[in-house]
C-alpha cells in the first residue's frame, strides 16, 4: 500500500498533478483542496494518496488529498454502495470535507444532490451509512500554504471547463456554468479551484 508520495511537482491542473519521485512520474487525480494547497510547479511536495485497483477492466489509479483526514473521508465515501472514486472525488471537490462531516452529522444531505452522480437516493444512503463513522474524522492543523498564482482569464476558463467535464458535466453544461461566473468582478482574483467550488455549490 502506498501511503504518500514525496517528490518534485512537475505539473498541476485543477483535478490532477504529476509528481516525479525516484525517477518515475506519478499522475495523481486530486481533490480541489489538495490541488489548491499542494504548492507550485518545481516545488518539493508531499501528498497523501490512495491507490485504487479496479479488476474489470483492470486499472490502477492514484488519488491525492490535502491531508490524511480528507483521504479517510474519501475512503469512507467509496465504502458506500454505488459510489465510486470519481463521484467521491467530485463530492470532496465541491464541498470541503470538514463541511461534509458537519452536513452528515446534522443529517443535512440536500447540498449533495447538486453534485454530478449524486441524486437524492445516493445522498440519503451516503448520509445514513456514514453518520456514525464520518463524525470521528477530525481536521488536521497546519495545512500546506495555498498557491496564489493566477492564470489569464481565457486559460483559467478553459481549465475550469476541463475540470468540470472530468467531474461529469458535458461541454455545453460546463461552458454555461463558467459563463455564469466569468462576469463576476472578482473572477480574475479567484483560483480555478475556488471557481469550481462556487459553481458546484450553486453560487
Amino acid at each position: 500500500m502506498i501511503d504518500y508520495i514525496k517528490g518534485k511537482l512537475i505539473s498541476k491542473k485543477v483535478t490532477s498533478i504529476v509528481i516525479e519521485a525516484g525517477g518515475l512520474g506519478y499522475s495523481i487525480s486530486t481533490t480541489a483542496g489538495a490541488t489548491e494547497r499542494i504548492g507550485n510547479t518545481g516545488d518539493e511536495v508531499n501528498i497523501s494518496v490512495h491507490l485504487h485497483i479496479k479488476d474489470n477492466p483492470f486499472s490502477v489509479m492514484l488519488y491525492g488529498f490535502q491531508d490524511e483526514n480528507e483521504r479517510e473521508c474519501f475512503r469512507q465515501i467509496i465504502s458506500v454502495s454505488g459510489i465510486g472514486p470519481k463521484t467521491a472525488l467530485g463530492i470532496l471537490s465541491a464541498i470541503k470535507y470538514t463541511e461534509l462531516i458537519d452536513m452528515i452529522s446534522r443529517g443535512n444531505y440536500t447540498p449533495l444532490t447538486a453534485i454530478p452522480g449524486v441524486g437524492k437516493k445516493t445522498a440519503e444512503r451516503l448520509a445514513m451509512e456514514l453518520k456514525d463513522k464520518i463524525g470521528k474524522i477530525e481536521p488536521e492543523q497546519g495545512s500546506v500554504v495555498m498557491n496564489q498564482g493566477k492564470l489569464g482569464e481565457l486559460s483559467k476558463a478553459s481549465e475550469v471547463i476541463s475540470a468540470l467535464m472530468v467531474l461529469g458535466y458535458n461541454r455545453l453544461e460546463a461552458d454555461k456554468m463558467v459563463k455564469s461566473v466569468s462576469t463576476r468582478k472578482d473572477f480574475m482574483d479567484l483560483l480555478p479551484e475556488e471557481i469550481i467550488r462556487e459553481i458546484l455549490r450553486g453560487k
